[in-house]
């Protein structure tokens, strides 16, 4: 990346990253996503989920951006958040059941109502390679979501499991025709590793290493280790987590048996993220390499030679057929001389050392993916990196090494220059490497853009490109032992098959393969079917009020929100976010009718690099440069929200608030200028006057008089009960339907036990004495980020919240809570919303939308 940045910085935007690619530029309205990255952007944001490919600086299209990599700050000693890894453990409930977390004190009552998964599953026309010249899908094959991790059965190349970011574990026993969730009762379904046990013969065993290892604003953190069993039995055992006082929020990538002794077993953690606003977790443990002699059960953290204490491993891999010879790498973060590949001749051994035998570039914060082959006598490394190439090819560098087993290990690695830039802007988080395990020519690596999947038949000599059909920004790679004809690759879009070694594609998004990472859910007013919600780099998605999905704009979808003055399901007014950058491009989409709702017909409003596209959409409408200031500091997923009238007032927030009167054609400025960005944003339905934003620095300001200046009504020690607002991101600012005078803020973080609902019933003060607050979610809350919040217009007294780990509810206004409803996996719910038949409609960031009735 261009800028090196310590991870986690918070900085006031939400994004993932922007960093220098090479591609060629698409000078259009859609193919703006696809070429934005040519340009290098040097500032690292505080991040949220991640984007597709590339985009100019000219309009919204079918390409976007990640935003920066995010981890926490890298000093080479552990950060004062981090504890030991020797720490007690914390105390972990058992997968079975109503668990909800571990940081749970007392029981819990679990309210019973069950959960219905609506889905999309899948998305039937995903954003697939390849784009026409304006960068516009020509396969709109199915999607689902991201997809992170693969382990094949060693003797049958139509059984294999994959890992998704929060979607869980999936088997197939088909080849990927038909999939099944094996993890659903964990404590969490996001996932960074999968290994199959080499000496289970049968291929039983499997190990998940928890928590998604991508550095990303959404690569959440998971628990520990947990094993499934009897695999093939058809009804699997999962047992776990396992080492969570060693593995609790951080992420395991790296993750290896073994090949001759399935009691010990190599984990390297990393980073993991929680919160829709990403958060750093206080009082996570050390990352770095541990060891278990137990099969698992128990872990060791091992001390390496010229590694600081806390350092993040992102792979590991065993010589096939050795107890010894163990290679793992690490990603510098702090540009302090660590990162590359480490190897070792003695792993069994009581006090493992090891030796650098690759160095990334200090410059350069570049995860290591490994890949090994033994033929005889012959064993063949692959690294990829993250490092950027010379000459402008953008992030992702490719080595090689060769070296005799039988003879004393000399590890040389070489580059494979013609794998350069693989990764184009994104070295953090699109790379994966595999080799054929008969064949040491045959090499895969795998990106993003048009290195999605690369493959090489001479040794990594040259490299071919095979990306038809497939989504971009890829993830992992696998070729099956017993018919190495047969690879799958995993991306932002979910699960591919090959059966000619990566020539064609076969996807396998199915109807039982659900992973798709909501970032909002909006409601139509009277259908009950009707909904839109913007998707983690699988665009803006449409529930159709005959219950089936279609994707209807490209990109990343942020906020959605629909026009609660609709009639009828044609004239709809419907509007959603896109990624959101300073100077580059900010504002929304809008368009004024569903049969209008398809990719490229949406209206932009806001700022883009002039000059404004002139070009006339199916509504009959244009893109306006609205007012909306392009150098404004801005999330990635800037807030929208909508107050009353006809047509519904809009508002939108970067480091103030825009409104306006006429659905976003024009839009002035209401609040002052903030210190922090606006992170959420609520308005009265009964009145317009009243507004609350939140901020990403924690600070609440509120207006009940329409006024500008906002007036700062953040809870102090003398207005707060009990005590100060934590100074952490704020996810979501509501004010009671039925009642301006009150109002609810939720928080992200952790270690905020009792302080992530805030509930004020004297809004009216604002202006004129204290707003005073209390925080509400008493037990049985966890100390879980907080990410969702509504109130039933129906009743005030019933008002929902979706956190990290599930949803509660409360009938009486936040003195008593209950996890609501069965049948919801423990995944992050990041949005909320009550349809017109009076069902609560959750948007989860990993297995889509699910349904519930609301309470009585």
């Amino acid at each position: 990346m261009p800028v090196r940045r310590s991870e986690f910085s918070y900085t006031d935007s939400h994004m993932k990253s922007l960093s220098s690619i090479s591609s060629k530029a698409r000078v259009s309205r859609v193919g703006f996503f696809r070429t934005a990255l040519c340009a290098s952007i040097t500032v690292a944001l505080l991040a949220a989920p991640t984007i597709t490919n590339a985009q100019s600086p000219h309009k919204p299209t079918a390409r976007t951006p990640k935003p920066p990599r995010i981890d926490e700050t890298a000093p080479p000693q552990p950060e004062a958040e981090v504890q030991p890894s020797s720490e007690a453990a914390e105390p972990v409930l058992p997968t079975s059941g109503p668990a909800i977390s571990q940081f749970l004190v007392t029981p819990f009552t679990v309210v019973t109502p069950t959960w219905t998964a609506l889905g999309p599953a899948p998305i039937p026309n995903g954003q697939t390679e390849p784009a026409d010249v304006n960068g516009i899908s020509l396969t709109q094959s199915p999607v689902s979501g991201r997809v992170n991790a693969v382990a094949i059965d060693p003797a049958d190349a139509n059984t294999a499991y994959v890992g998704t970011a929060q979607g869980g574990v999936y088997q197939t026993r088909d080849g990927g025709t038909t999939w099944t969730a094996l993890v659903d009762s964990a404590m969490t379904l996001a996932v960074g590793s999968l290994e199959l046990d080499p000496t289970d013969a049968t291929g039983n065993t499997l190990l998940v290493g928890s928590g998604e290892g991508n550095f990303s604003g959404d690569s959440y953190a998971g628990f520990g280790v947990y094993k499934l069993t009897a695999l093939k039995s058809g009804s699997p055992v999962l047992s776990g987590p396992f080492g969570s006082s060693q593995f609790s929020k951080r992420s395991i990538p790296g993750l290896a048996i073994d090949p001759n002794n399935g009691n010990n077993v190599y984990v390297g953690s990393a980073t993991g993220q929680q919160g829709i606003g990403p958060q750093a977790f206080t009082g996570a443990p050390a990352r770095g390499l541990f060891r278990s002699t137990d099969g698992a059960s128990t872990f060791t953290k091992l001390a390496v030679a010229g590694l600081p204490t806390d350092f993040r491993v992102t792979s590991i891999i065993y010589e096939p057929g050795s107890s010894d010879d163990l290679f793992f790498g690490v990603a510098d973060a702090a540009g302090i001389g660590i990162g590359g590949v480490y190897f070792t001749t003695n792993a069994s051994g009581g006090s493992p050392t090891f030796t650098k035998v690759l160095a990334t570039a200090n410059a350069d914060f570049a995860p290591v993916k490994l890949a090994i082959n033994k033929a005889g006598d012959t064993v063949t490394v692959v690294a990829v990196t993250g490092e950027t190439a010379p000459a402008k090819q953008g992030q992702g560098k490719a080595y090689k090494a060769v070296y005799k087993a039988s003879k004393p290990k000399n590890v040389n690695f070489t580059q494979m220059p013609s794998a350069n830039g693989f990764a184009a802007g994104q070295g953090f988080y699109n790379l994966g490497a595999a080799i054929d395990p008969t064949n040491a020519n045959n090499i895969y690596v795998v990106g993003t853009l048009n290195g999605t999947f690369l493959f090489s038949r001479n040794g990594g000599g040259t490299f071919t490109p095979s990306n038809d059909t497939l989504h971009v920004d890829s993830h992992m790679v696998g070729v099956a032992p017993s018919n190495p004809l047969v690879i799958y690759t995993g991306n932002d879009g979910g699960v591919w098959r090959s059966n000619d070694a990566g020539l064609h594609w076969i996807d396998r998004n199915t109807t039982t393969f659900s992973a798709t990472q909501f970032q909002s859910v909006a409601v139509h007013p009277t259908d009950p079917n009707f909904s839109i919600g913007g998707t983690q780099d699988n665009g803006t998605n449409f529930f159709q009020p005959n219950g089936t999905w279609t994707r209807v704009d490209f990109g990343d979808g942020g906020y959605a929100l629909i026009d609660q003055n609709a009639t009828d399901t044609e004239n709809v007014t419907m509007y959603h976010t896109y990624f959101n950058q300073t100077n580059n491009l900010i504002g929304f989409a809008r368009v004024l009718k569903t049969s209008c709702a398809t990719e490229g017909q949406w209206s932009f409003k806001g700022a883009y690099t002039p000059p404004v596209d002139p070009t006339v959409h199916c509504d009959g409408t244009t893109d306006t440069f609205n007012g909306i200031s392009l150098s404004d500091p801005v999330n990635f997923y800037a807030p929208m929200a909508l107050g009353p009238g006809n047509p519904n007032k809009v508002y939108f927030g970067t480091n103030k608030l825009y409104r306006s009167t006429n659905k976003g054609d024009s839009m002035t400025v209401v609040s002052q200028a903030f210190t922090s960005v606006v992170s959420t944003i609520g308005i009265s339905a009964t009145s317009d006057s009243v507004r609350i934003v939140g901020l990403n620095n924690g600070k609440v300001f509120a207006t009940i008089t329409g006024g500008n200046p906002m007036t700062d009504v953040t809870a102090t020690a003398a207005t707060g009960t009990p005590g100060a607002m934590p100074a952490k991101y704020i996810a979501r600012a509501v004010i009671d339907p039925n009642n301006a005078n009150t109002a609810y803020v939720v928080f992200n973080g952790n270690a905020i036990t009792g302080k992530h609902v805030w509930k004020t019933t004297n809004l009216n003060s604002t202006g004129t004495s204290p707003v005073t607050w209390t925080a509400i979610d008493v037990t049985p809350f966890a100390d879980v980020s907080v990410n969702a919040f509504v109130v039933d217009p129906a009743n005030s007294s019933h008002i929902y919240a979706g956190t990290d780990r599930g949803v509660y509810n409360s009938t009486d206004g936040g003195v008593t809570w209950g996890l609501y409803g069965d049948g919801l996996p423990d995944v992050a719910v990041f949005d909320l919303a009550i349809s017109s038949d009076g069902h609560l409609r959750a948007a989860t960031h990993g297995r889509g939308f699910y349904e519930i009735v609301k309470a009585p």
